[in-house]
């Protein structure tokens, strides 16, 4: 007796495989003589297929010239449709990757109903958010993947509604631009707040947001974009007391990323105490950011501790004239710490960025307030690393978001009556907010959409620890794997293998002996996305967890397939230096996603 593995039983074997086929073209034969019979003949032919063929056995019916015709055109119809269906079937095995037929396993239906456009739609309604007729109703995430429905136009768009905050982790070059920020820019109703370390995104969609009706800021002292400074912010007119010197400070402090020297218990803490000390005093006095460099390299000068006596600061003052009049070591210590802290004030390229040439200068100040007000658009650049102008990018994304909660506290359900969107791309490198996973889960309810994008969840940790990272992720109502990960990067995949869970398959064995053959089967629990499958997660496709949901697999939805598409093409070709080599990067994307299999998702695109 022999005894092997094989596949499911229950999907039998050739030979039956070749029984079905026989047992197929015969049923097709007996239902087409009988078709012929019916419509090419004068005589009583039966109904039952059978029982006609039994008359032509005995001679009681004649097959005539003009069944031989129907039955003709009945076999080239029948030919046409299975070439049509194999056709289809081909084209969906060719566009398809190897963990489409994943999704069969994962969220669809009710799992996934507040994903849906008529759910978000109802979401919106319900918040009472202002939407004009041609507005979407929520973020975009992408197609539902449905590998067993027809191939054109039948995966329906999955949204964010205007009341989720999203974490997205892709790795790089894994489409996040094309299917999540670009389209998210494009999609919001209202202001737009969006950060990067490359010109990409600005160059797509400031002419786009522009015709739209929406002012275009964009904030580049790094000169990311070649960006001329035809405006300035003053970071200081954001400290209005002690609390937000403090928070300034420690945007400074953040934006060091640690590669250069450890942290340091005692020093660290008082350069930043240090810094929000001569922060406050130069906003006290109405002085530019720069002057904060100034005093911190003069340990003579003690100018900053009288204005914040001259104030009403007399514990800021004490605490800030304690630092002076500290031994020298301990002193040197301190200041040369703060002095790391802010070396980017000194980058003379920045200096225009922040502050003014005075009363002359013909330049507009940027109003937050005002900006969200006005559905503005804005993108904060910034390389990474130290010595960045990260600082202020983050400082900047801060007193936008601080003037977007402080109107939507004082409007109808206390939420903007218009959702700002604020992508963050790159926002481990560009926008180092250390208490970003703190306020996160607070700010869905006031209509302010925050979206944290990162490229792996250690960049996450290196910002914000272990803990910040798992609470900013926990506080996200819509969490998005775009692939890209490495499986050692740290517990990220394992975790979110275990999230996606289970399926049941059948297992099945076959035993020979001198008495025949014998199969068996029993159900096998088995994991639907392997920490490997994760890491080689397709381009294109997407994981979506949401609260409340199921997990789902997407196919991801670029804007070259949008229904901007061809006012994106032109804002890249006037403002993009290499707009050559970008459009046929997009071309090639596009060609690759508008397979047959997609089609029908594009026109849906375009029309939504």
């Amino acid at each position: 007796m022999s005894k092997g593995s094989v596949r499911d039983p229950s999907q039998g074997d050739v030979a039956f495989e070749v029984l079905g086929v026989c047992a197929g073209i015969a049923v097709a034969g007996v239902v087409g003589a009988s078709v012929a019979m019916q419509f090419g003949t004068e005589q009583d032919v039966p109904v039952n297929p059978m029982a006609m063929v039994a008359g032509l056995i005995k001679g009681d019916l004649v097959w005539e010239s003009g069944a031989s015709v129907v039955a003709i055109a009945f076999a080239l119809a029948l030919i046409v449709l299975v070439a049509v269906g194999m056709w289809l079937l081909i084209l969906r095995k060719r566009d398809s990757t190897r963990v489409d037929e994943l999704a069969k396993y994962m969220g669809r239906g009710r799992d996934i109903a507040s994903l849906t456009e008529q759910a978000c739609r109802a979401k919106a309604e319900s918040l009472q958010v202002r939407l004009r007729p041609d507005d979407v109703v929520g973020i975009q995430l992408g197609y539902l993947l449905l590998p067993s429905k027809p191939v054109f136009g039948s995966a329906p768009m999955l949204r964010g509604s205007w009341e989720d905050l999203h974490v997205d982790i892709w790795g790089p070059r894994t489409g996040k631009s094309t299917s999540r920020v670009i389209p998210a820019v494009l999609d919001a109703p209202g202001a737009v707040l969006t950060t990067s370390n490359k010109r990409d995104v600005v160059d797509a969609t400031r002419d786009v947001r522009a015709a739209m009706g929406s002012q275009v800021w964009v904030f580049d002292p790094q000169r990311v974009a070649n960006e001329e400074p035809s405006w300035w912010w003053n970071p200081l007119t954001w400290v209005t007391d002690e609390v937000r010197a403090a928070d300034l400070a420690d945007h400074f402090a953040s934006g060091d990323d640690g590669l250069e020297a450890k942290t340091d218990a005692f020093f660290d803490p008082e350069g930043k105490d240090l810094l929000a000390a001569l922060f406050l005093a130069a906003a006290l006095d109405r002085r530019p950011i720069t002057q904060a460099y100034t005093w911190v390299t003069d340990v003579q000068n003690q100018e900053a501790v009288k204005i914040l006596r001259q104030h009403g600061y007399g514990l800021q003052a004490d605490g800030l004239a304690g630092q002076y009049n500290a031994p020298d070591k301990q002193r040197g210590g301190v200041f040369g710490t703060a002095k790391k802290m802010i070396r980017s004030l000194k980058i003379r390229t920045i200096h225009p960025w922040v502050t003014s040439d005075g009363l002359s200068d013909p330049r507009p100040h940027f109003d937050p307030r005002e900006f969200v007000r006005s559905g503005g658009t804005l993108y904060s650049l910034s390389r990474e690393g130290n010595g960045s102008a990260g600082p202020l990018v983050t400082a900047l994304t801060v007193a936008v978001i601080d003037a977007a909660e402080e109107i939507a506290t004082t409007s109808p359900k206390g939420r903007l009556p218009v959702p700002l969107v604020a992508p963050l791309d790159e926002v481990a490198n560009v926008v180092r907010w250390s208490k970003l996973p703190s306020l996160y889960s607070h700010y869905g309810s006031r209509g302010i959409i925050i979206m944290a994008i990162l490229q792996s969840w250690s960049q996450g940790v290196e910002v914000w620890g272990e803990r910040g990272m798992k609470k900013l992720w926990s506080a996200a109502n819509v969490k998005v794997y775009g692939g890209g990960v490495a499986v050692d990067d740290g517990v990220f995949l394992r975790d979110m293998s275990t999230a996606i869970g289970d399926h049941w398959e059948i297992t099945g064995s076959v035993t020979a002996s001198s008495q025949g053959r014998s199969t068996s089967k029993q159900r096998t629990k088995v994991r639907t996305f392997t920490e490997s499958e994760l890491e080689a997660l397709p381009r294109g496709r997407a994981i979506v967890r949401s609260s409340g949901n199921r997990p789902v697999i997407v196919r991801t939805a670029p804007w070259m397939a949008g229904p901007h598409a061809d006012r994106i093409r032109a804002s890249i070709e006037a403002h993009d230096p290499a707009a050559p080599a970008t459009l046929a990067e997009a071309e090639e994307g596009l060609s690759e996603w508008l397979k047959p299999d997609h089609a029908g998702a594009a026109r849906e695109a375009v029309s939504l």
